[in-house]
């Protein structure tokens, strides 16, 4: 939502809105003369922005259907669209390339963007996260081309066109919208018959569509070669139509995040983008907020991530094992929406106990009420690791001075981020 706020800035559009936490973000739209309240007060709102004729209200699932200032705008007739239908509208006449699929979205999305901005390609992005190049999660350097996450929660990617699409993958989740992964799969499949004529897929090499393939299987259209993590650093190799990218540089490590390369090297290929200015863009990635961001390194390796599906938690883990095999790993972890911990309980429970050591925050609502029966408590119970606990912000604080961790990770997609700072100079000055 606030890469469209800062795009219609841009457009020299009124902005304003409403968000329930003060964050970052937030903070940076204000200093754009983007103003934020955080009160579900009318009185707080702008006088131009109350005049019916002149405003569009635009919402995400995540505002609830009693929140005052919602009820206001429908009860006075505003004109109300979500933010899919806002992506819609910026897009249907726009050459567009989405990026789909249950994790990396955000991480496809902005290495490709960087990619990109090398190039003389007329194009605006729309990332999911802050990335550290443009310290934006918006990049405009033109309107020929639009890069877009299409976001499968609430089946808000049906609302896209796209003329190249990007399927990720695709995994167990929204289950407060779908059956079962049959169903996901299904919405999936109506997105890739959206698709412009002539236009094209490109998916991981583990689902079954008609398009071109990435991965590391032989009969992929575009494989993974010789990955080898060094410094923080991957390299690897790209064979493609019996063509190599040799020693391509990127600054993330996991072979997910060579994965999520491979496919922004694959959208790359089908613009005929130099195999020099992919490599650049690559090389010269310094990577988005919360995907796998290394906050320090010493004297305590501390790791933050948006992780907040088993699948992902799992992925950090292993990334953690294949840097750090020796060391103790700490984990902190936020759950995100009741009703995913409840669908994912086990899950969770599994990924989490292959740490040495865990401490868990109360579930992020979001745009939820509680479930009965459904707390971090539950979850904690289920994990099996001895050294475990339930802790809060004060807590985290008070854990982290215990001085026998080595390797620490913040997870989750709620509020933890906003702790990120707090917890390094905790560790830079206590440890």
């Amino acid at each position: 939502m606030s890469s469209l706020a800062r795009y219609l800035k841009l457009k020299e559009k009124n902005v304003s809105g409403y968000d329930l936490n003060q964050s970052k973000i937030t903070n940076q739209l204000n200093d754009l003369e983007i103003k934020i309240i955080h009160r579900e007060q009318i009185d707080l709102i702008e006088k131009i922005y109350l005049n019916v004729e002149d405003t569009i209200i635009i919402y995400t699932p995540a505002i609830q259907s009693d929140n005052i200032l919602y009820k206001y705008f429908i009860e006075n007739n505003f004109k109300i669209i979500k933010r899919s239908d806002l992506l819609q509208l910026i897009t249907h006449d726009k050459f567009t390339i989405a990026v789909s699929g249950t994790h990396g979205k955000t991480t496809v999305t902005s290495l490709l963007t960087n990619i990109f901005s090398h190039s003389d390609i007329e194009f605006t992005s729309f990332s999911g996260g802050i990335m550290k190049n443009f310290n934006s999660n918006l990049h405009v350097q033109g309107d020929k081309i639009f890069i877009v996450e299409a976001d499968e929660y609430d089946k808000s990617f049906l609302k896209l066109n796209p003329d190249i699409l990007c399927i990720n993958n695709i995994d167990e989740d929204h289950l407060d919208v779908y059956d079962d992964y049959n169903d996901l799969k299904y919405s999936f499949e109506k997105f890739i018959k959206q698709i412009k004529r002539g236009g094209s897929l490109i998916f991981n090499e583990n689902l079954n569509f008609k398009g071109k393939t990435f991965g590391i299987k032989k009969e992929s259209n575009y494989k993974l070669h010789n990955i080898v993590f060094k410094n923080l650093k991957s390299i690897f190799d790209v064979e493609y139509e019996n063509i190599f990218l040799q020693n391509i540089e990127l600054n993330m490590v996991g072979f997910h995040n060579c994965l999520n390369a491979l496919a922004a090297i694959a959208i790359s290929l089908e613009f005929n983008i130099p195999k020099e200015i992919i490599k650049k863009g690559l090389k010269e990635f310094k990577g988005i907020e919360r995907r796998f961001s290394v906050e320090l390194t010493d004297p305590v390796i501390y790791i933050d991530d948006y992780a907040h599906h088993p699948s992902e938690i799992n992925s950090v883990y292993k990334t953690l094992s294949d840097l750090f095999p020796k060391k103790k790993k700490f984990a902190i972890f936020q759950p995100h929406l009741y009703s995913r911990t409840r669908d994912f309980m086990d899950d969770f429970a599994n990924s989490l106990s292959n740490f040495d050591k865990v401490a868990l925050l109360d579930i992020y609502p979001a745009r939820e009420e509680s479930i009965p029966g459904i707390s971090s408590e539950k979850l904690l119970e289920k994990i099996e690791v001895f050294d475990k606990s339930l802790t809060d912000e004060d807590g985290i604080i008070n854990i982290i001075n215990q001085n026998d961790n080595e390797v620490v990770v913040t997870m989750g997609a709620g509020d933890i981020g906003n702790l990120v700072n707090k917890i390094k100079k905790e560790i830079a000055v206590e440890i």
